[in-house]
C-alpha cells in the first residue's frame, strides 16, 4: 500500500540538519569551556549542512554546474571571514573554517543518496575534534623513530595492499596476497593500538598497565623485558611477575578477536580453553597484586617498549605467515592432524598470530578441518604460554622464576581443562 505522505526530499533535509548539528554541539561545547568566541555553532552548522543539501537538490534540475558556483561561493565566504578575523588580531587555528568547508559536502551528500556516508563522517568527524587534547599529547611525545614508524604503517595498510592481488596463488593454492597483506596490517594495527594507549597513557602509570599494553605489543617481549628487569634488580621480581602474567593473559583476547575477524565459526570450539585461560591469567594477576610488597620506586616499576610498527618488521610477518601457511597445508596433507598439530606446536614457540590466522584462514576456506585448526590454536596458545615460562626461569631472578612457573601453569592446566570440556560440547 502507498504511503499517503511523500517523505522525498524532506526527510533529507532533516538528516542534513541533524549533521549539522552534531558538528555544530562540538564545537559549541568547546568554544564555552575555552571561553572562546565562536565561528560557527550548532545553528550555524546546522544551515551550512542545509546550505549544501539545498545546493545539491538545485544542482539536480540546473546542472552539477550550480552546485559548484554555490559552494565556491561559499568557500569565498569563510576564506573572507577567516582574513576578517586575521585583521581583528584572532590568531587561533583554522580547525572550525575547514569543518565548516567540509560540512556543505556531508549535506550534499546525503542528495546524493549517500546518507550513510554522510552520518558516519560526520560522527568521525565530531570524534576527531573532541579528541584534541589527547591526539595533541601524541604529537607532543612523538619522536623521529615513532614519525617514521608511523609512516610506515601507512605506507603498509595504504599504499601495498591495493597494489597486491586478490587471487589464490603459490604451492597448495593457499596464498592469496591481498588477504596475507591484510592480516598484516590487522596485527600491525593491534600492535599499533596498544602502542598508541602506552604513549597517551604515558609508561609512569605503572607495572599493570605496562603488561595490559605490553601484551598488545607482544607478550613475549614484555616476559623478556620485565625478566630482565627483576634479574638486575631482585626487588622488583613481584610486579614483574604480575606484569608477566597479565601480558600472557592479554594474548588470549588477541586470539580471540583475530579468530573472530578470519572464521568466526571457529569460537564455538575455541571459546572454552581461551576464555578459560583468560580468566585464569586476571585471577592470578588480582592474587599478585594483593601479595605485592610495596616497591622502593614507584617510577622503576615500567618498561618503555619500543614502536612495533617497522616495515621490516611487516615484512618478516608476513614471510613467516606464509611460511606457517605452507607448512600447515603440507603437513595437514602429508601427515593429517598429527602434522597440523607439530606445525602448530613448532609455530608456537615465537608467537601465536601467524597460527592462528593460517589456521583460521584455512579451515574458513575448507582446506582445513574446523577442530584441527581449532586445537592447533590451542596448542599454540599453550606452547607459546611455556615457552614464556622458559624465558621468565631463564633469564629471571629466583623470586620470579618461583611465582611464574606456577602461575603459567595453572594457566596452561585450566587451558587443557577447558579444553577437554569443549570436547563434550556440542560444535
Amino acid at each position: 500500500m502507498e504511503s499517503f505522505i511523500n517523505l522525498e526530499p524532506w526527510w533529507r533535509f532533516g538528516a542534513a540538519i541533524l549533521i549539522g548539528a552534531l558538528i555544530g554541539i562540538e564545537r559549541e561545547f568547546v568554544a564555552q569551556h575555552a571561553e572562546q568566541r565562536s565561528f560557527a555553532g550548532i545553528r550555524t552548522f546546522s544551515f551550512i549542512s542545509l546550505f549544501g543539501a539545498l545546493a545539491a537538490f538545485l544542482a539536480a534540475a540546473h546542472g552539477f554546474a550550480l552546485f559548484l558556483v554555490a559552494y565556491g561561493g561559499y568557500i569565498l565566504l569563510v576564506a573572507g571571514t577567516r582574513v576578517a578575523s586575521v585583521f581583528r588580531g584572532r590568531t587561533e587555528g583554522m580547525t572550525t573554517e575547514v569543518v565548516a568547508i567540509l560540512t556543505p559536502m556531508l549535506g550534499a551528500l546525503v542528495m546524493w543518496d549517500h546518507a550513510d556516508i554522510a552520518a558516519a563522517l560526520s560522527v568521525i568527524t565530531a570524534l576527531l575534534l573532541s579528541l584534541k587534547p589527547p591526539l595533541h599529547e601524541i604529537a607532543r611525545r612523538m619522536n623521529l623513530e615513532d614519525l617514521r614508524a608511523t609512516l610506515q604503517f601507512g605506507l603498509i595498510a595504504v599504499v601495498v595492499l591495493p597494489l597486491l592481488p586478490n587471487r589464490p596463488m603459490g604451492p597448495f593454492g593457499v596464498l592469496n596476497p591481498f588477504q596475507i597483506w591484510l592480516l598484516v596490517v590487522f596485527v600491525s594495527g593491534i600492535s599499533f593500538l596498544g602502542y598508541i594507549l602506552m604513549k597517551m597513557l604515558g609508561p609512569e602509570r605503572g607495572t599493570g598497565l605496562a603488561g595490559l599494553f605490553g601484551g598488545l605489543v607482544s607478550s613475549t617481549a614484555t616476559t623478556v623485558s620485565f625478566a630482565s628487569r627483576s634479574k638486575s634488580d631482585p626487588t622488583l621480581s613481584a610486579v614483574s611477575a604480575l606484569a608477566i602474567v597479565l601480558a600472557s593473559a592479554v594474548m588470549f583476547p588477541r586470539v580471540i578477536v583475530e579468530v573472530l575477524v578470519v572464521n568466526p565459526g571457529l569460537m564455538l570450539r575455541l571459546v572454552w580453553p581461551l576464555v578459560g585461560m583468560l580468566l585464569a591469567g586476571l585471577l592470578i594477576t588480582l592474587y599478585l597484586w594483593h601479595k605485592r610488597p610495596k616497591p622502593r620506586s614507584p617510577e622503576g616499576e615500567h618498561i618503555k617498549l619500543a614502536n612495533p610498527l617497522r616495515f621490516s618488521s611487516a615484512v618478516t610477518f608476513a614471510a613467516l605467515f606464509i611460511i606457517v601457511l605452507i607448512v600447515v597445508k603440507a603437513a595437514s596433507e602429508t601427515f593429517g592432524r598429527t602434522g597440523v598439530f607439530l606445525a602448530a606446536g613448532l609455530s608456537g614457540l615465537t608467537g601465536v598470530d601467524s597460527i592462528t590466522l593460517s589456521a583460521a584462514g584455512l579451515a574458513a576456506h575448507g582446506q582445513l578441518g574446523a577442530e584441527a585448526a581449532s586445537t592447533a590454536i590451542v596448542i599454540a596458545s599453550l606452547a607459546n604460554t611455556a615457552v614464556k615460562a622458559g624465558l621468565a626461569a631463564f633469564l629471571g631472578s629466583g623470586a620470579l622464576r618461583r611465582t611464574l612457573l606456577w602461575a603459567l601453569a595453572a594457566m596452561m592446566l585450566v587451558g587443557l581443562l577447558a579444553s577437554w570440556f569443549a570436547l563434550w560440547m556440542p560444535a
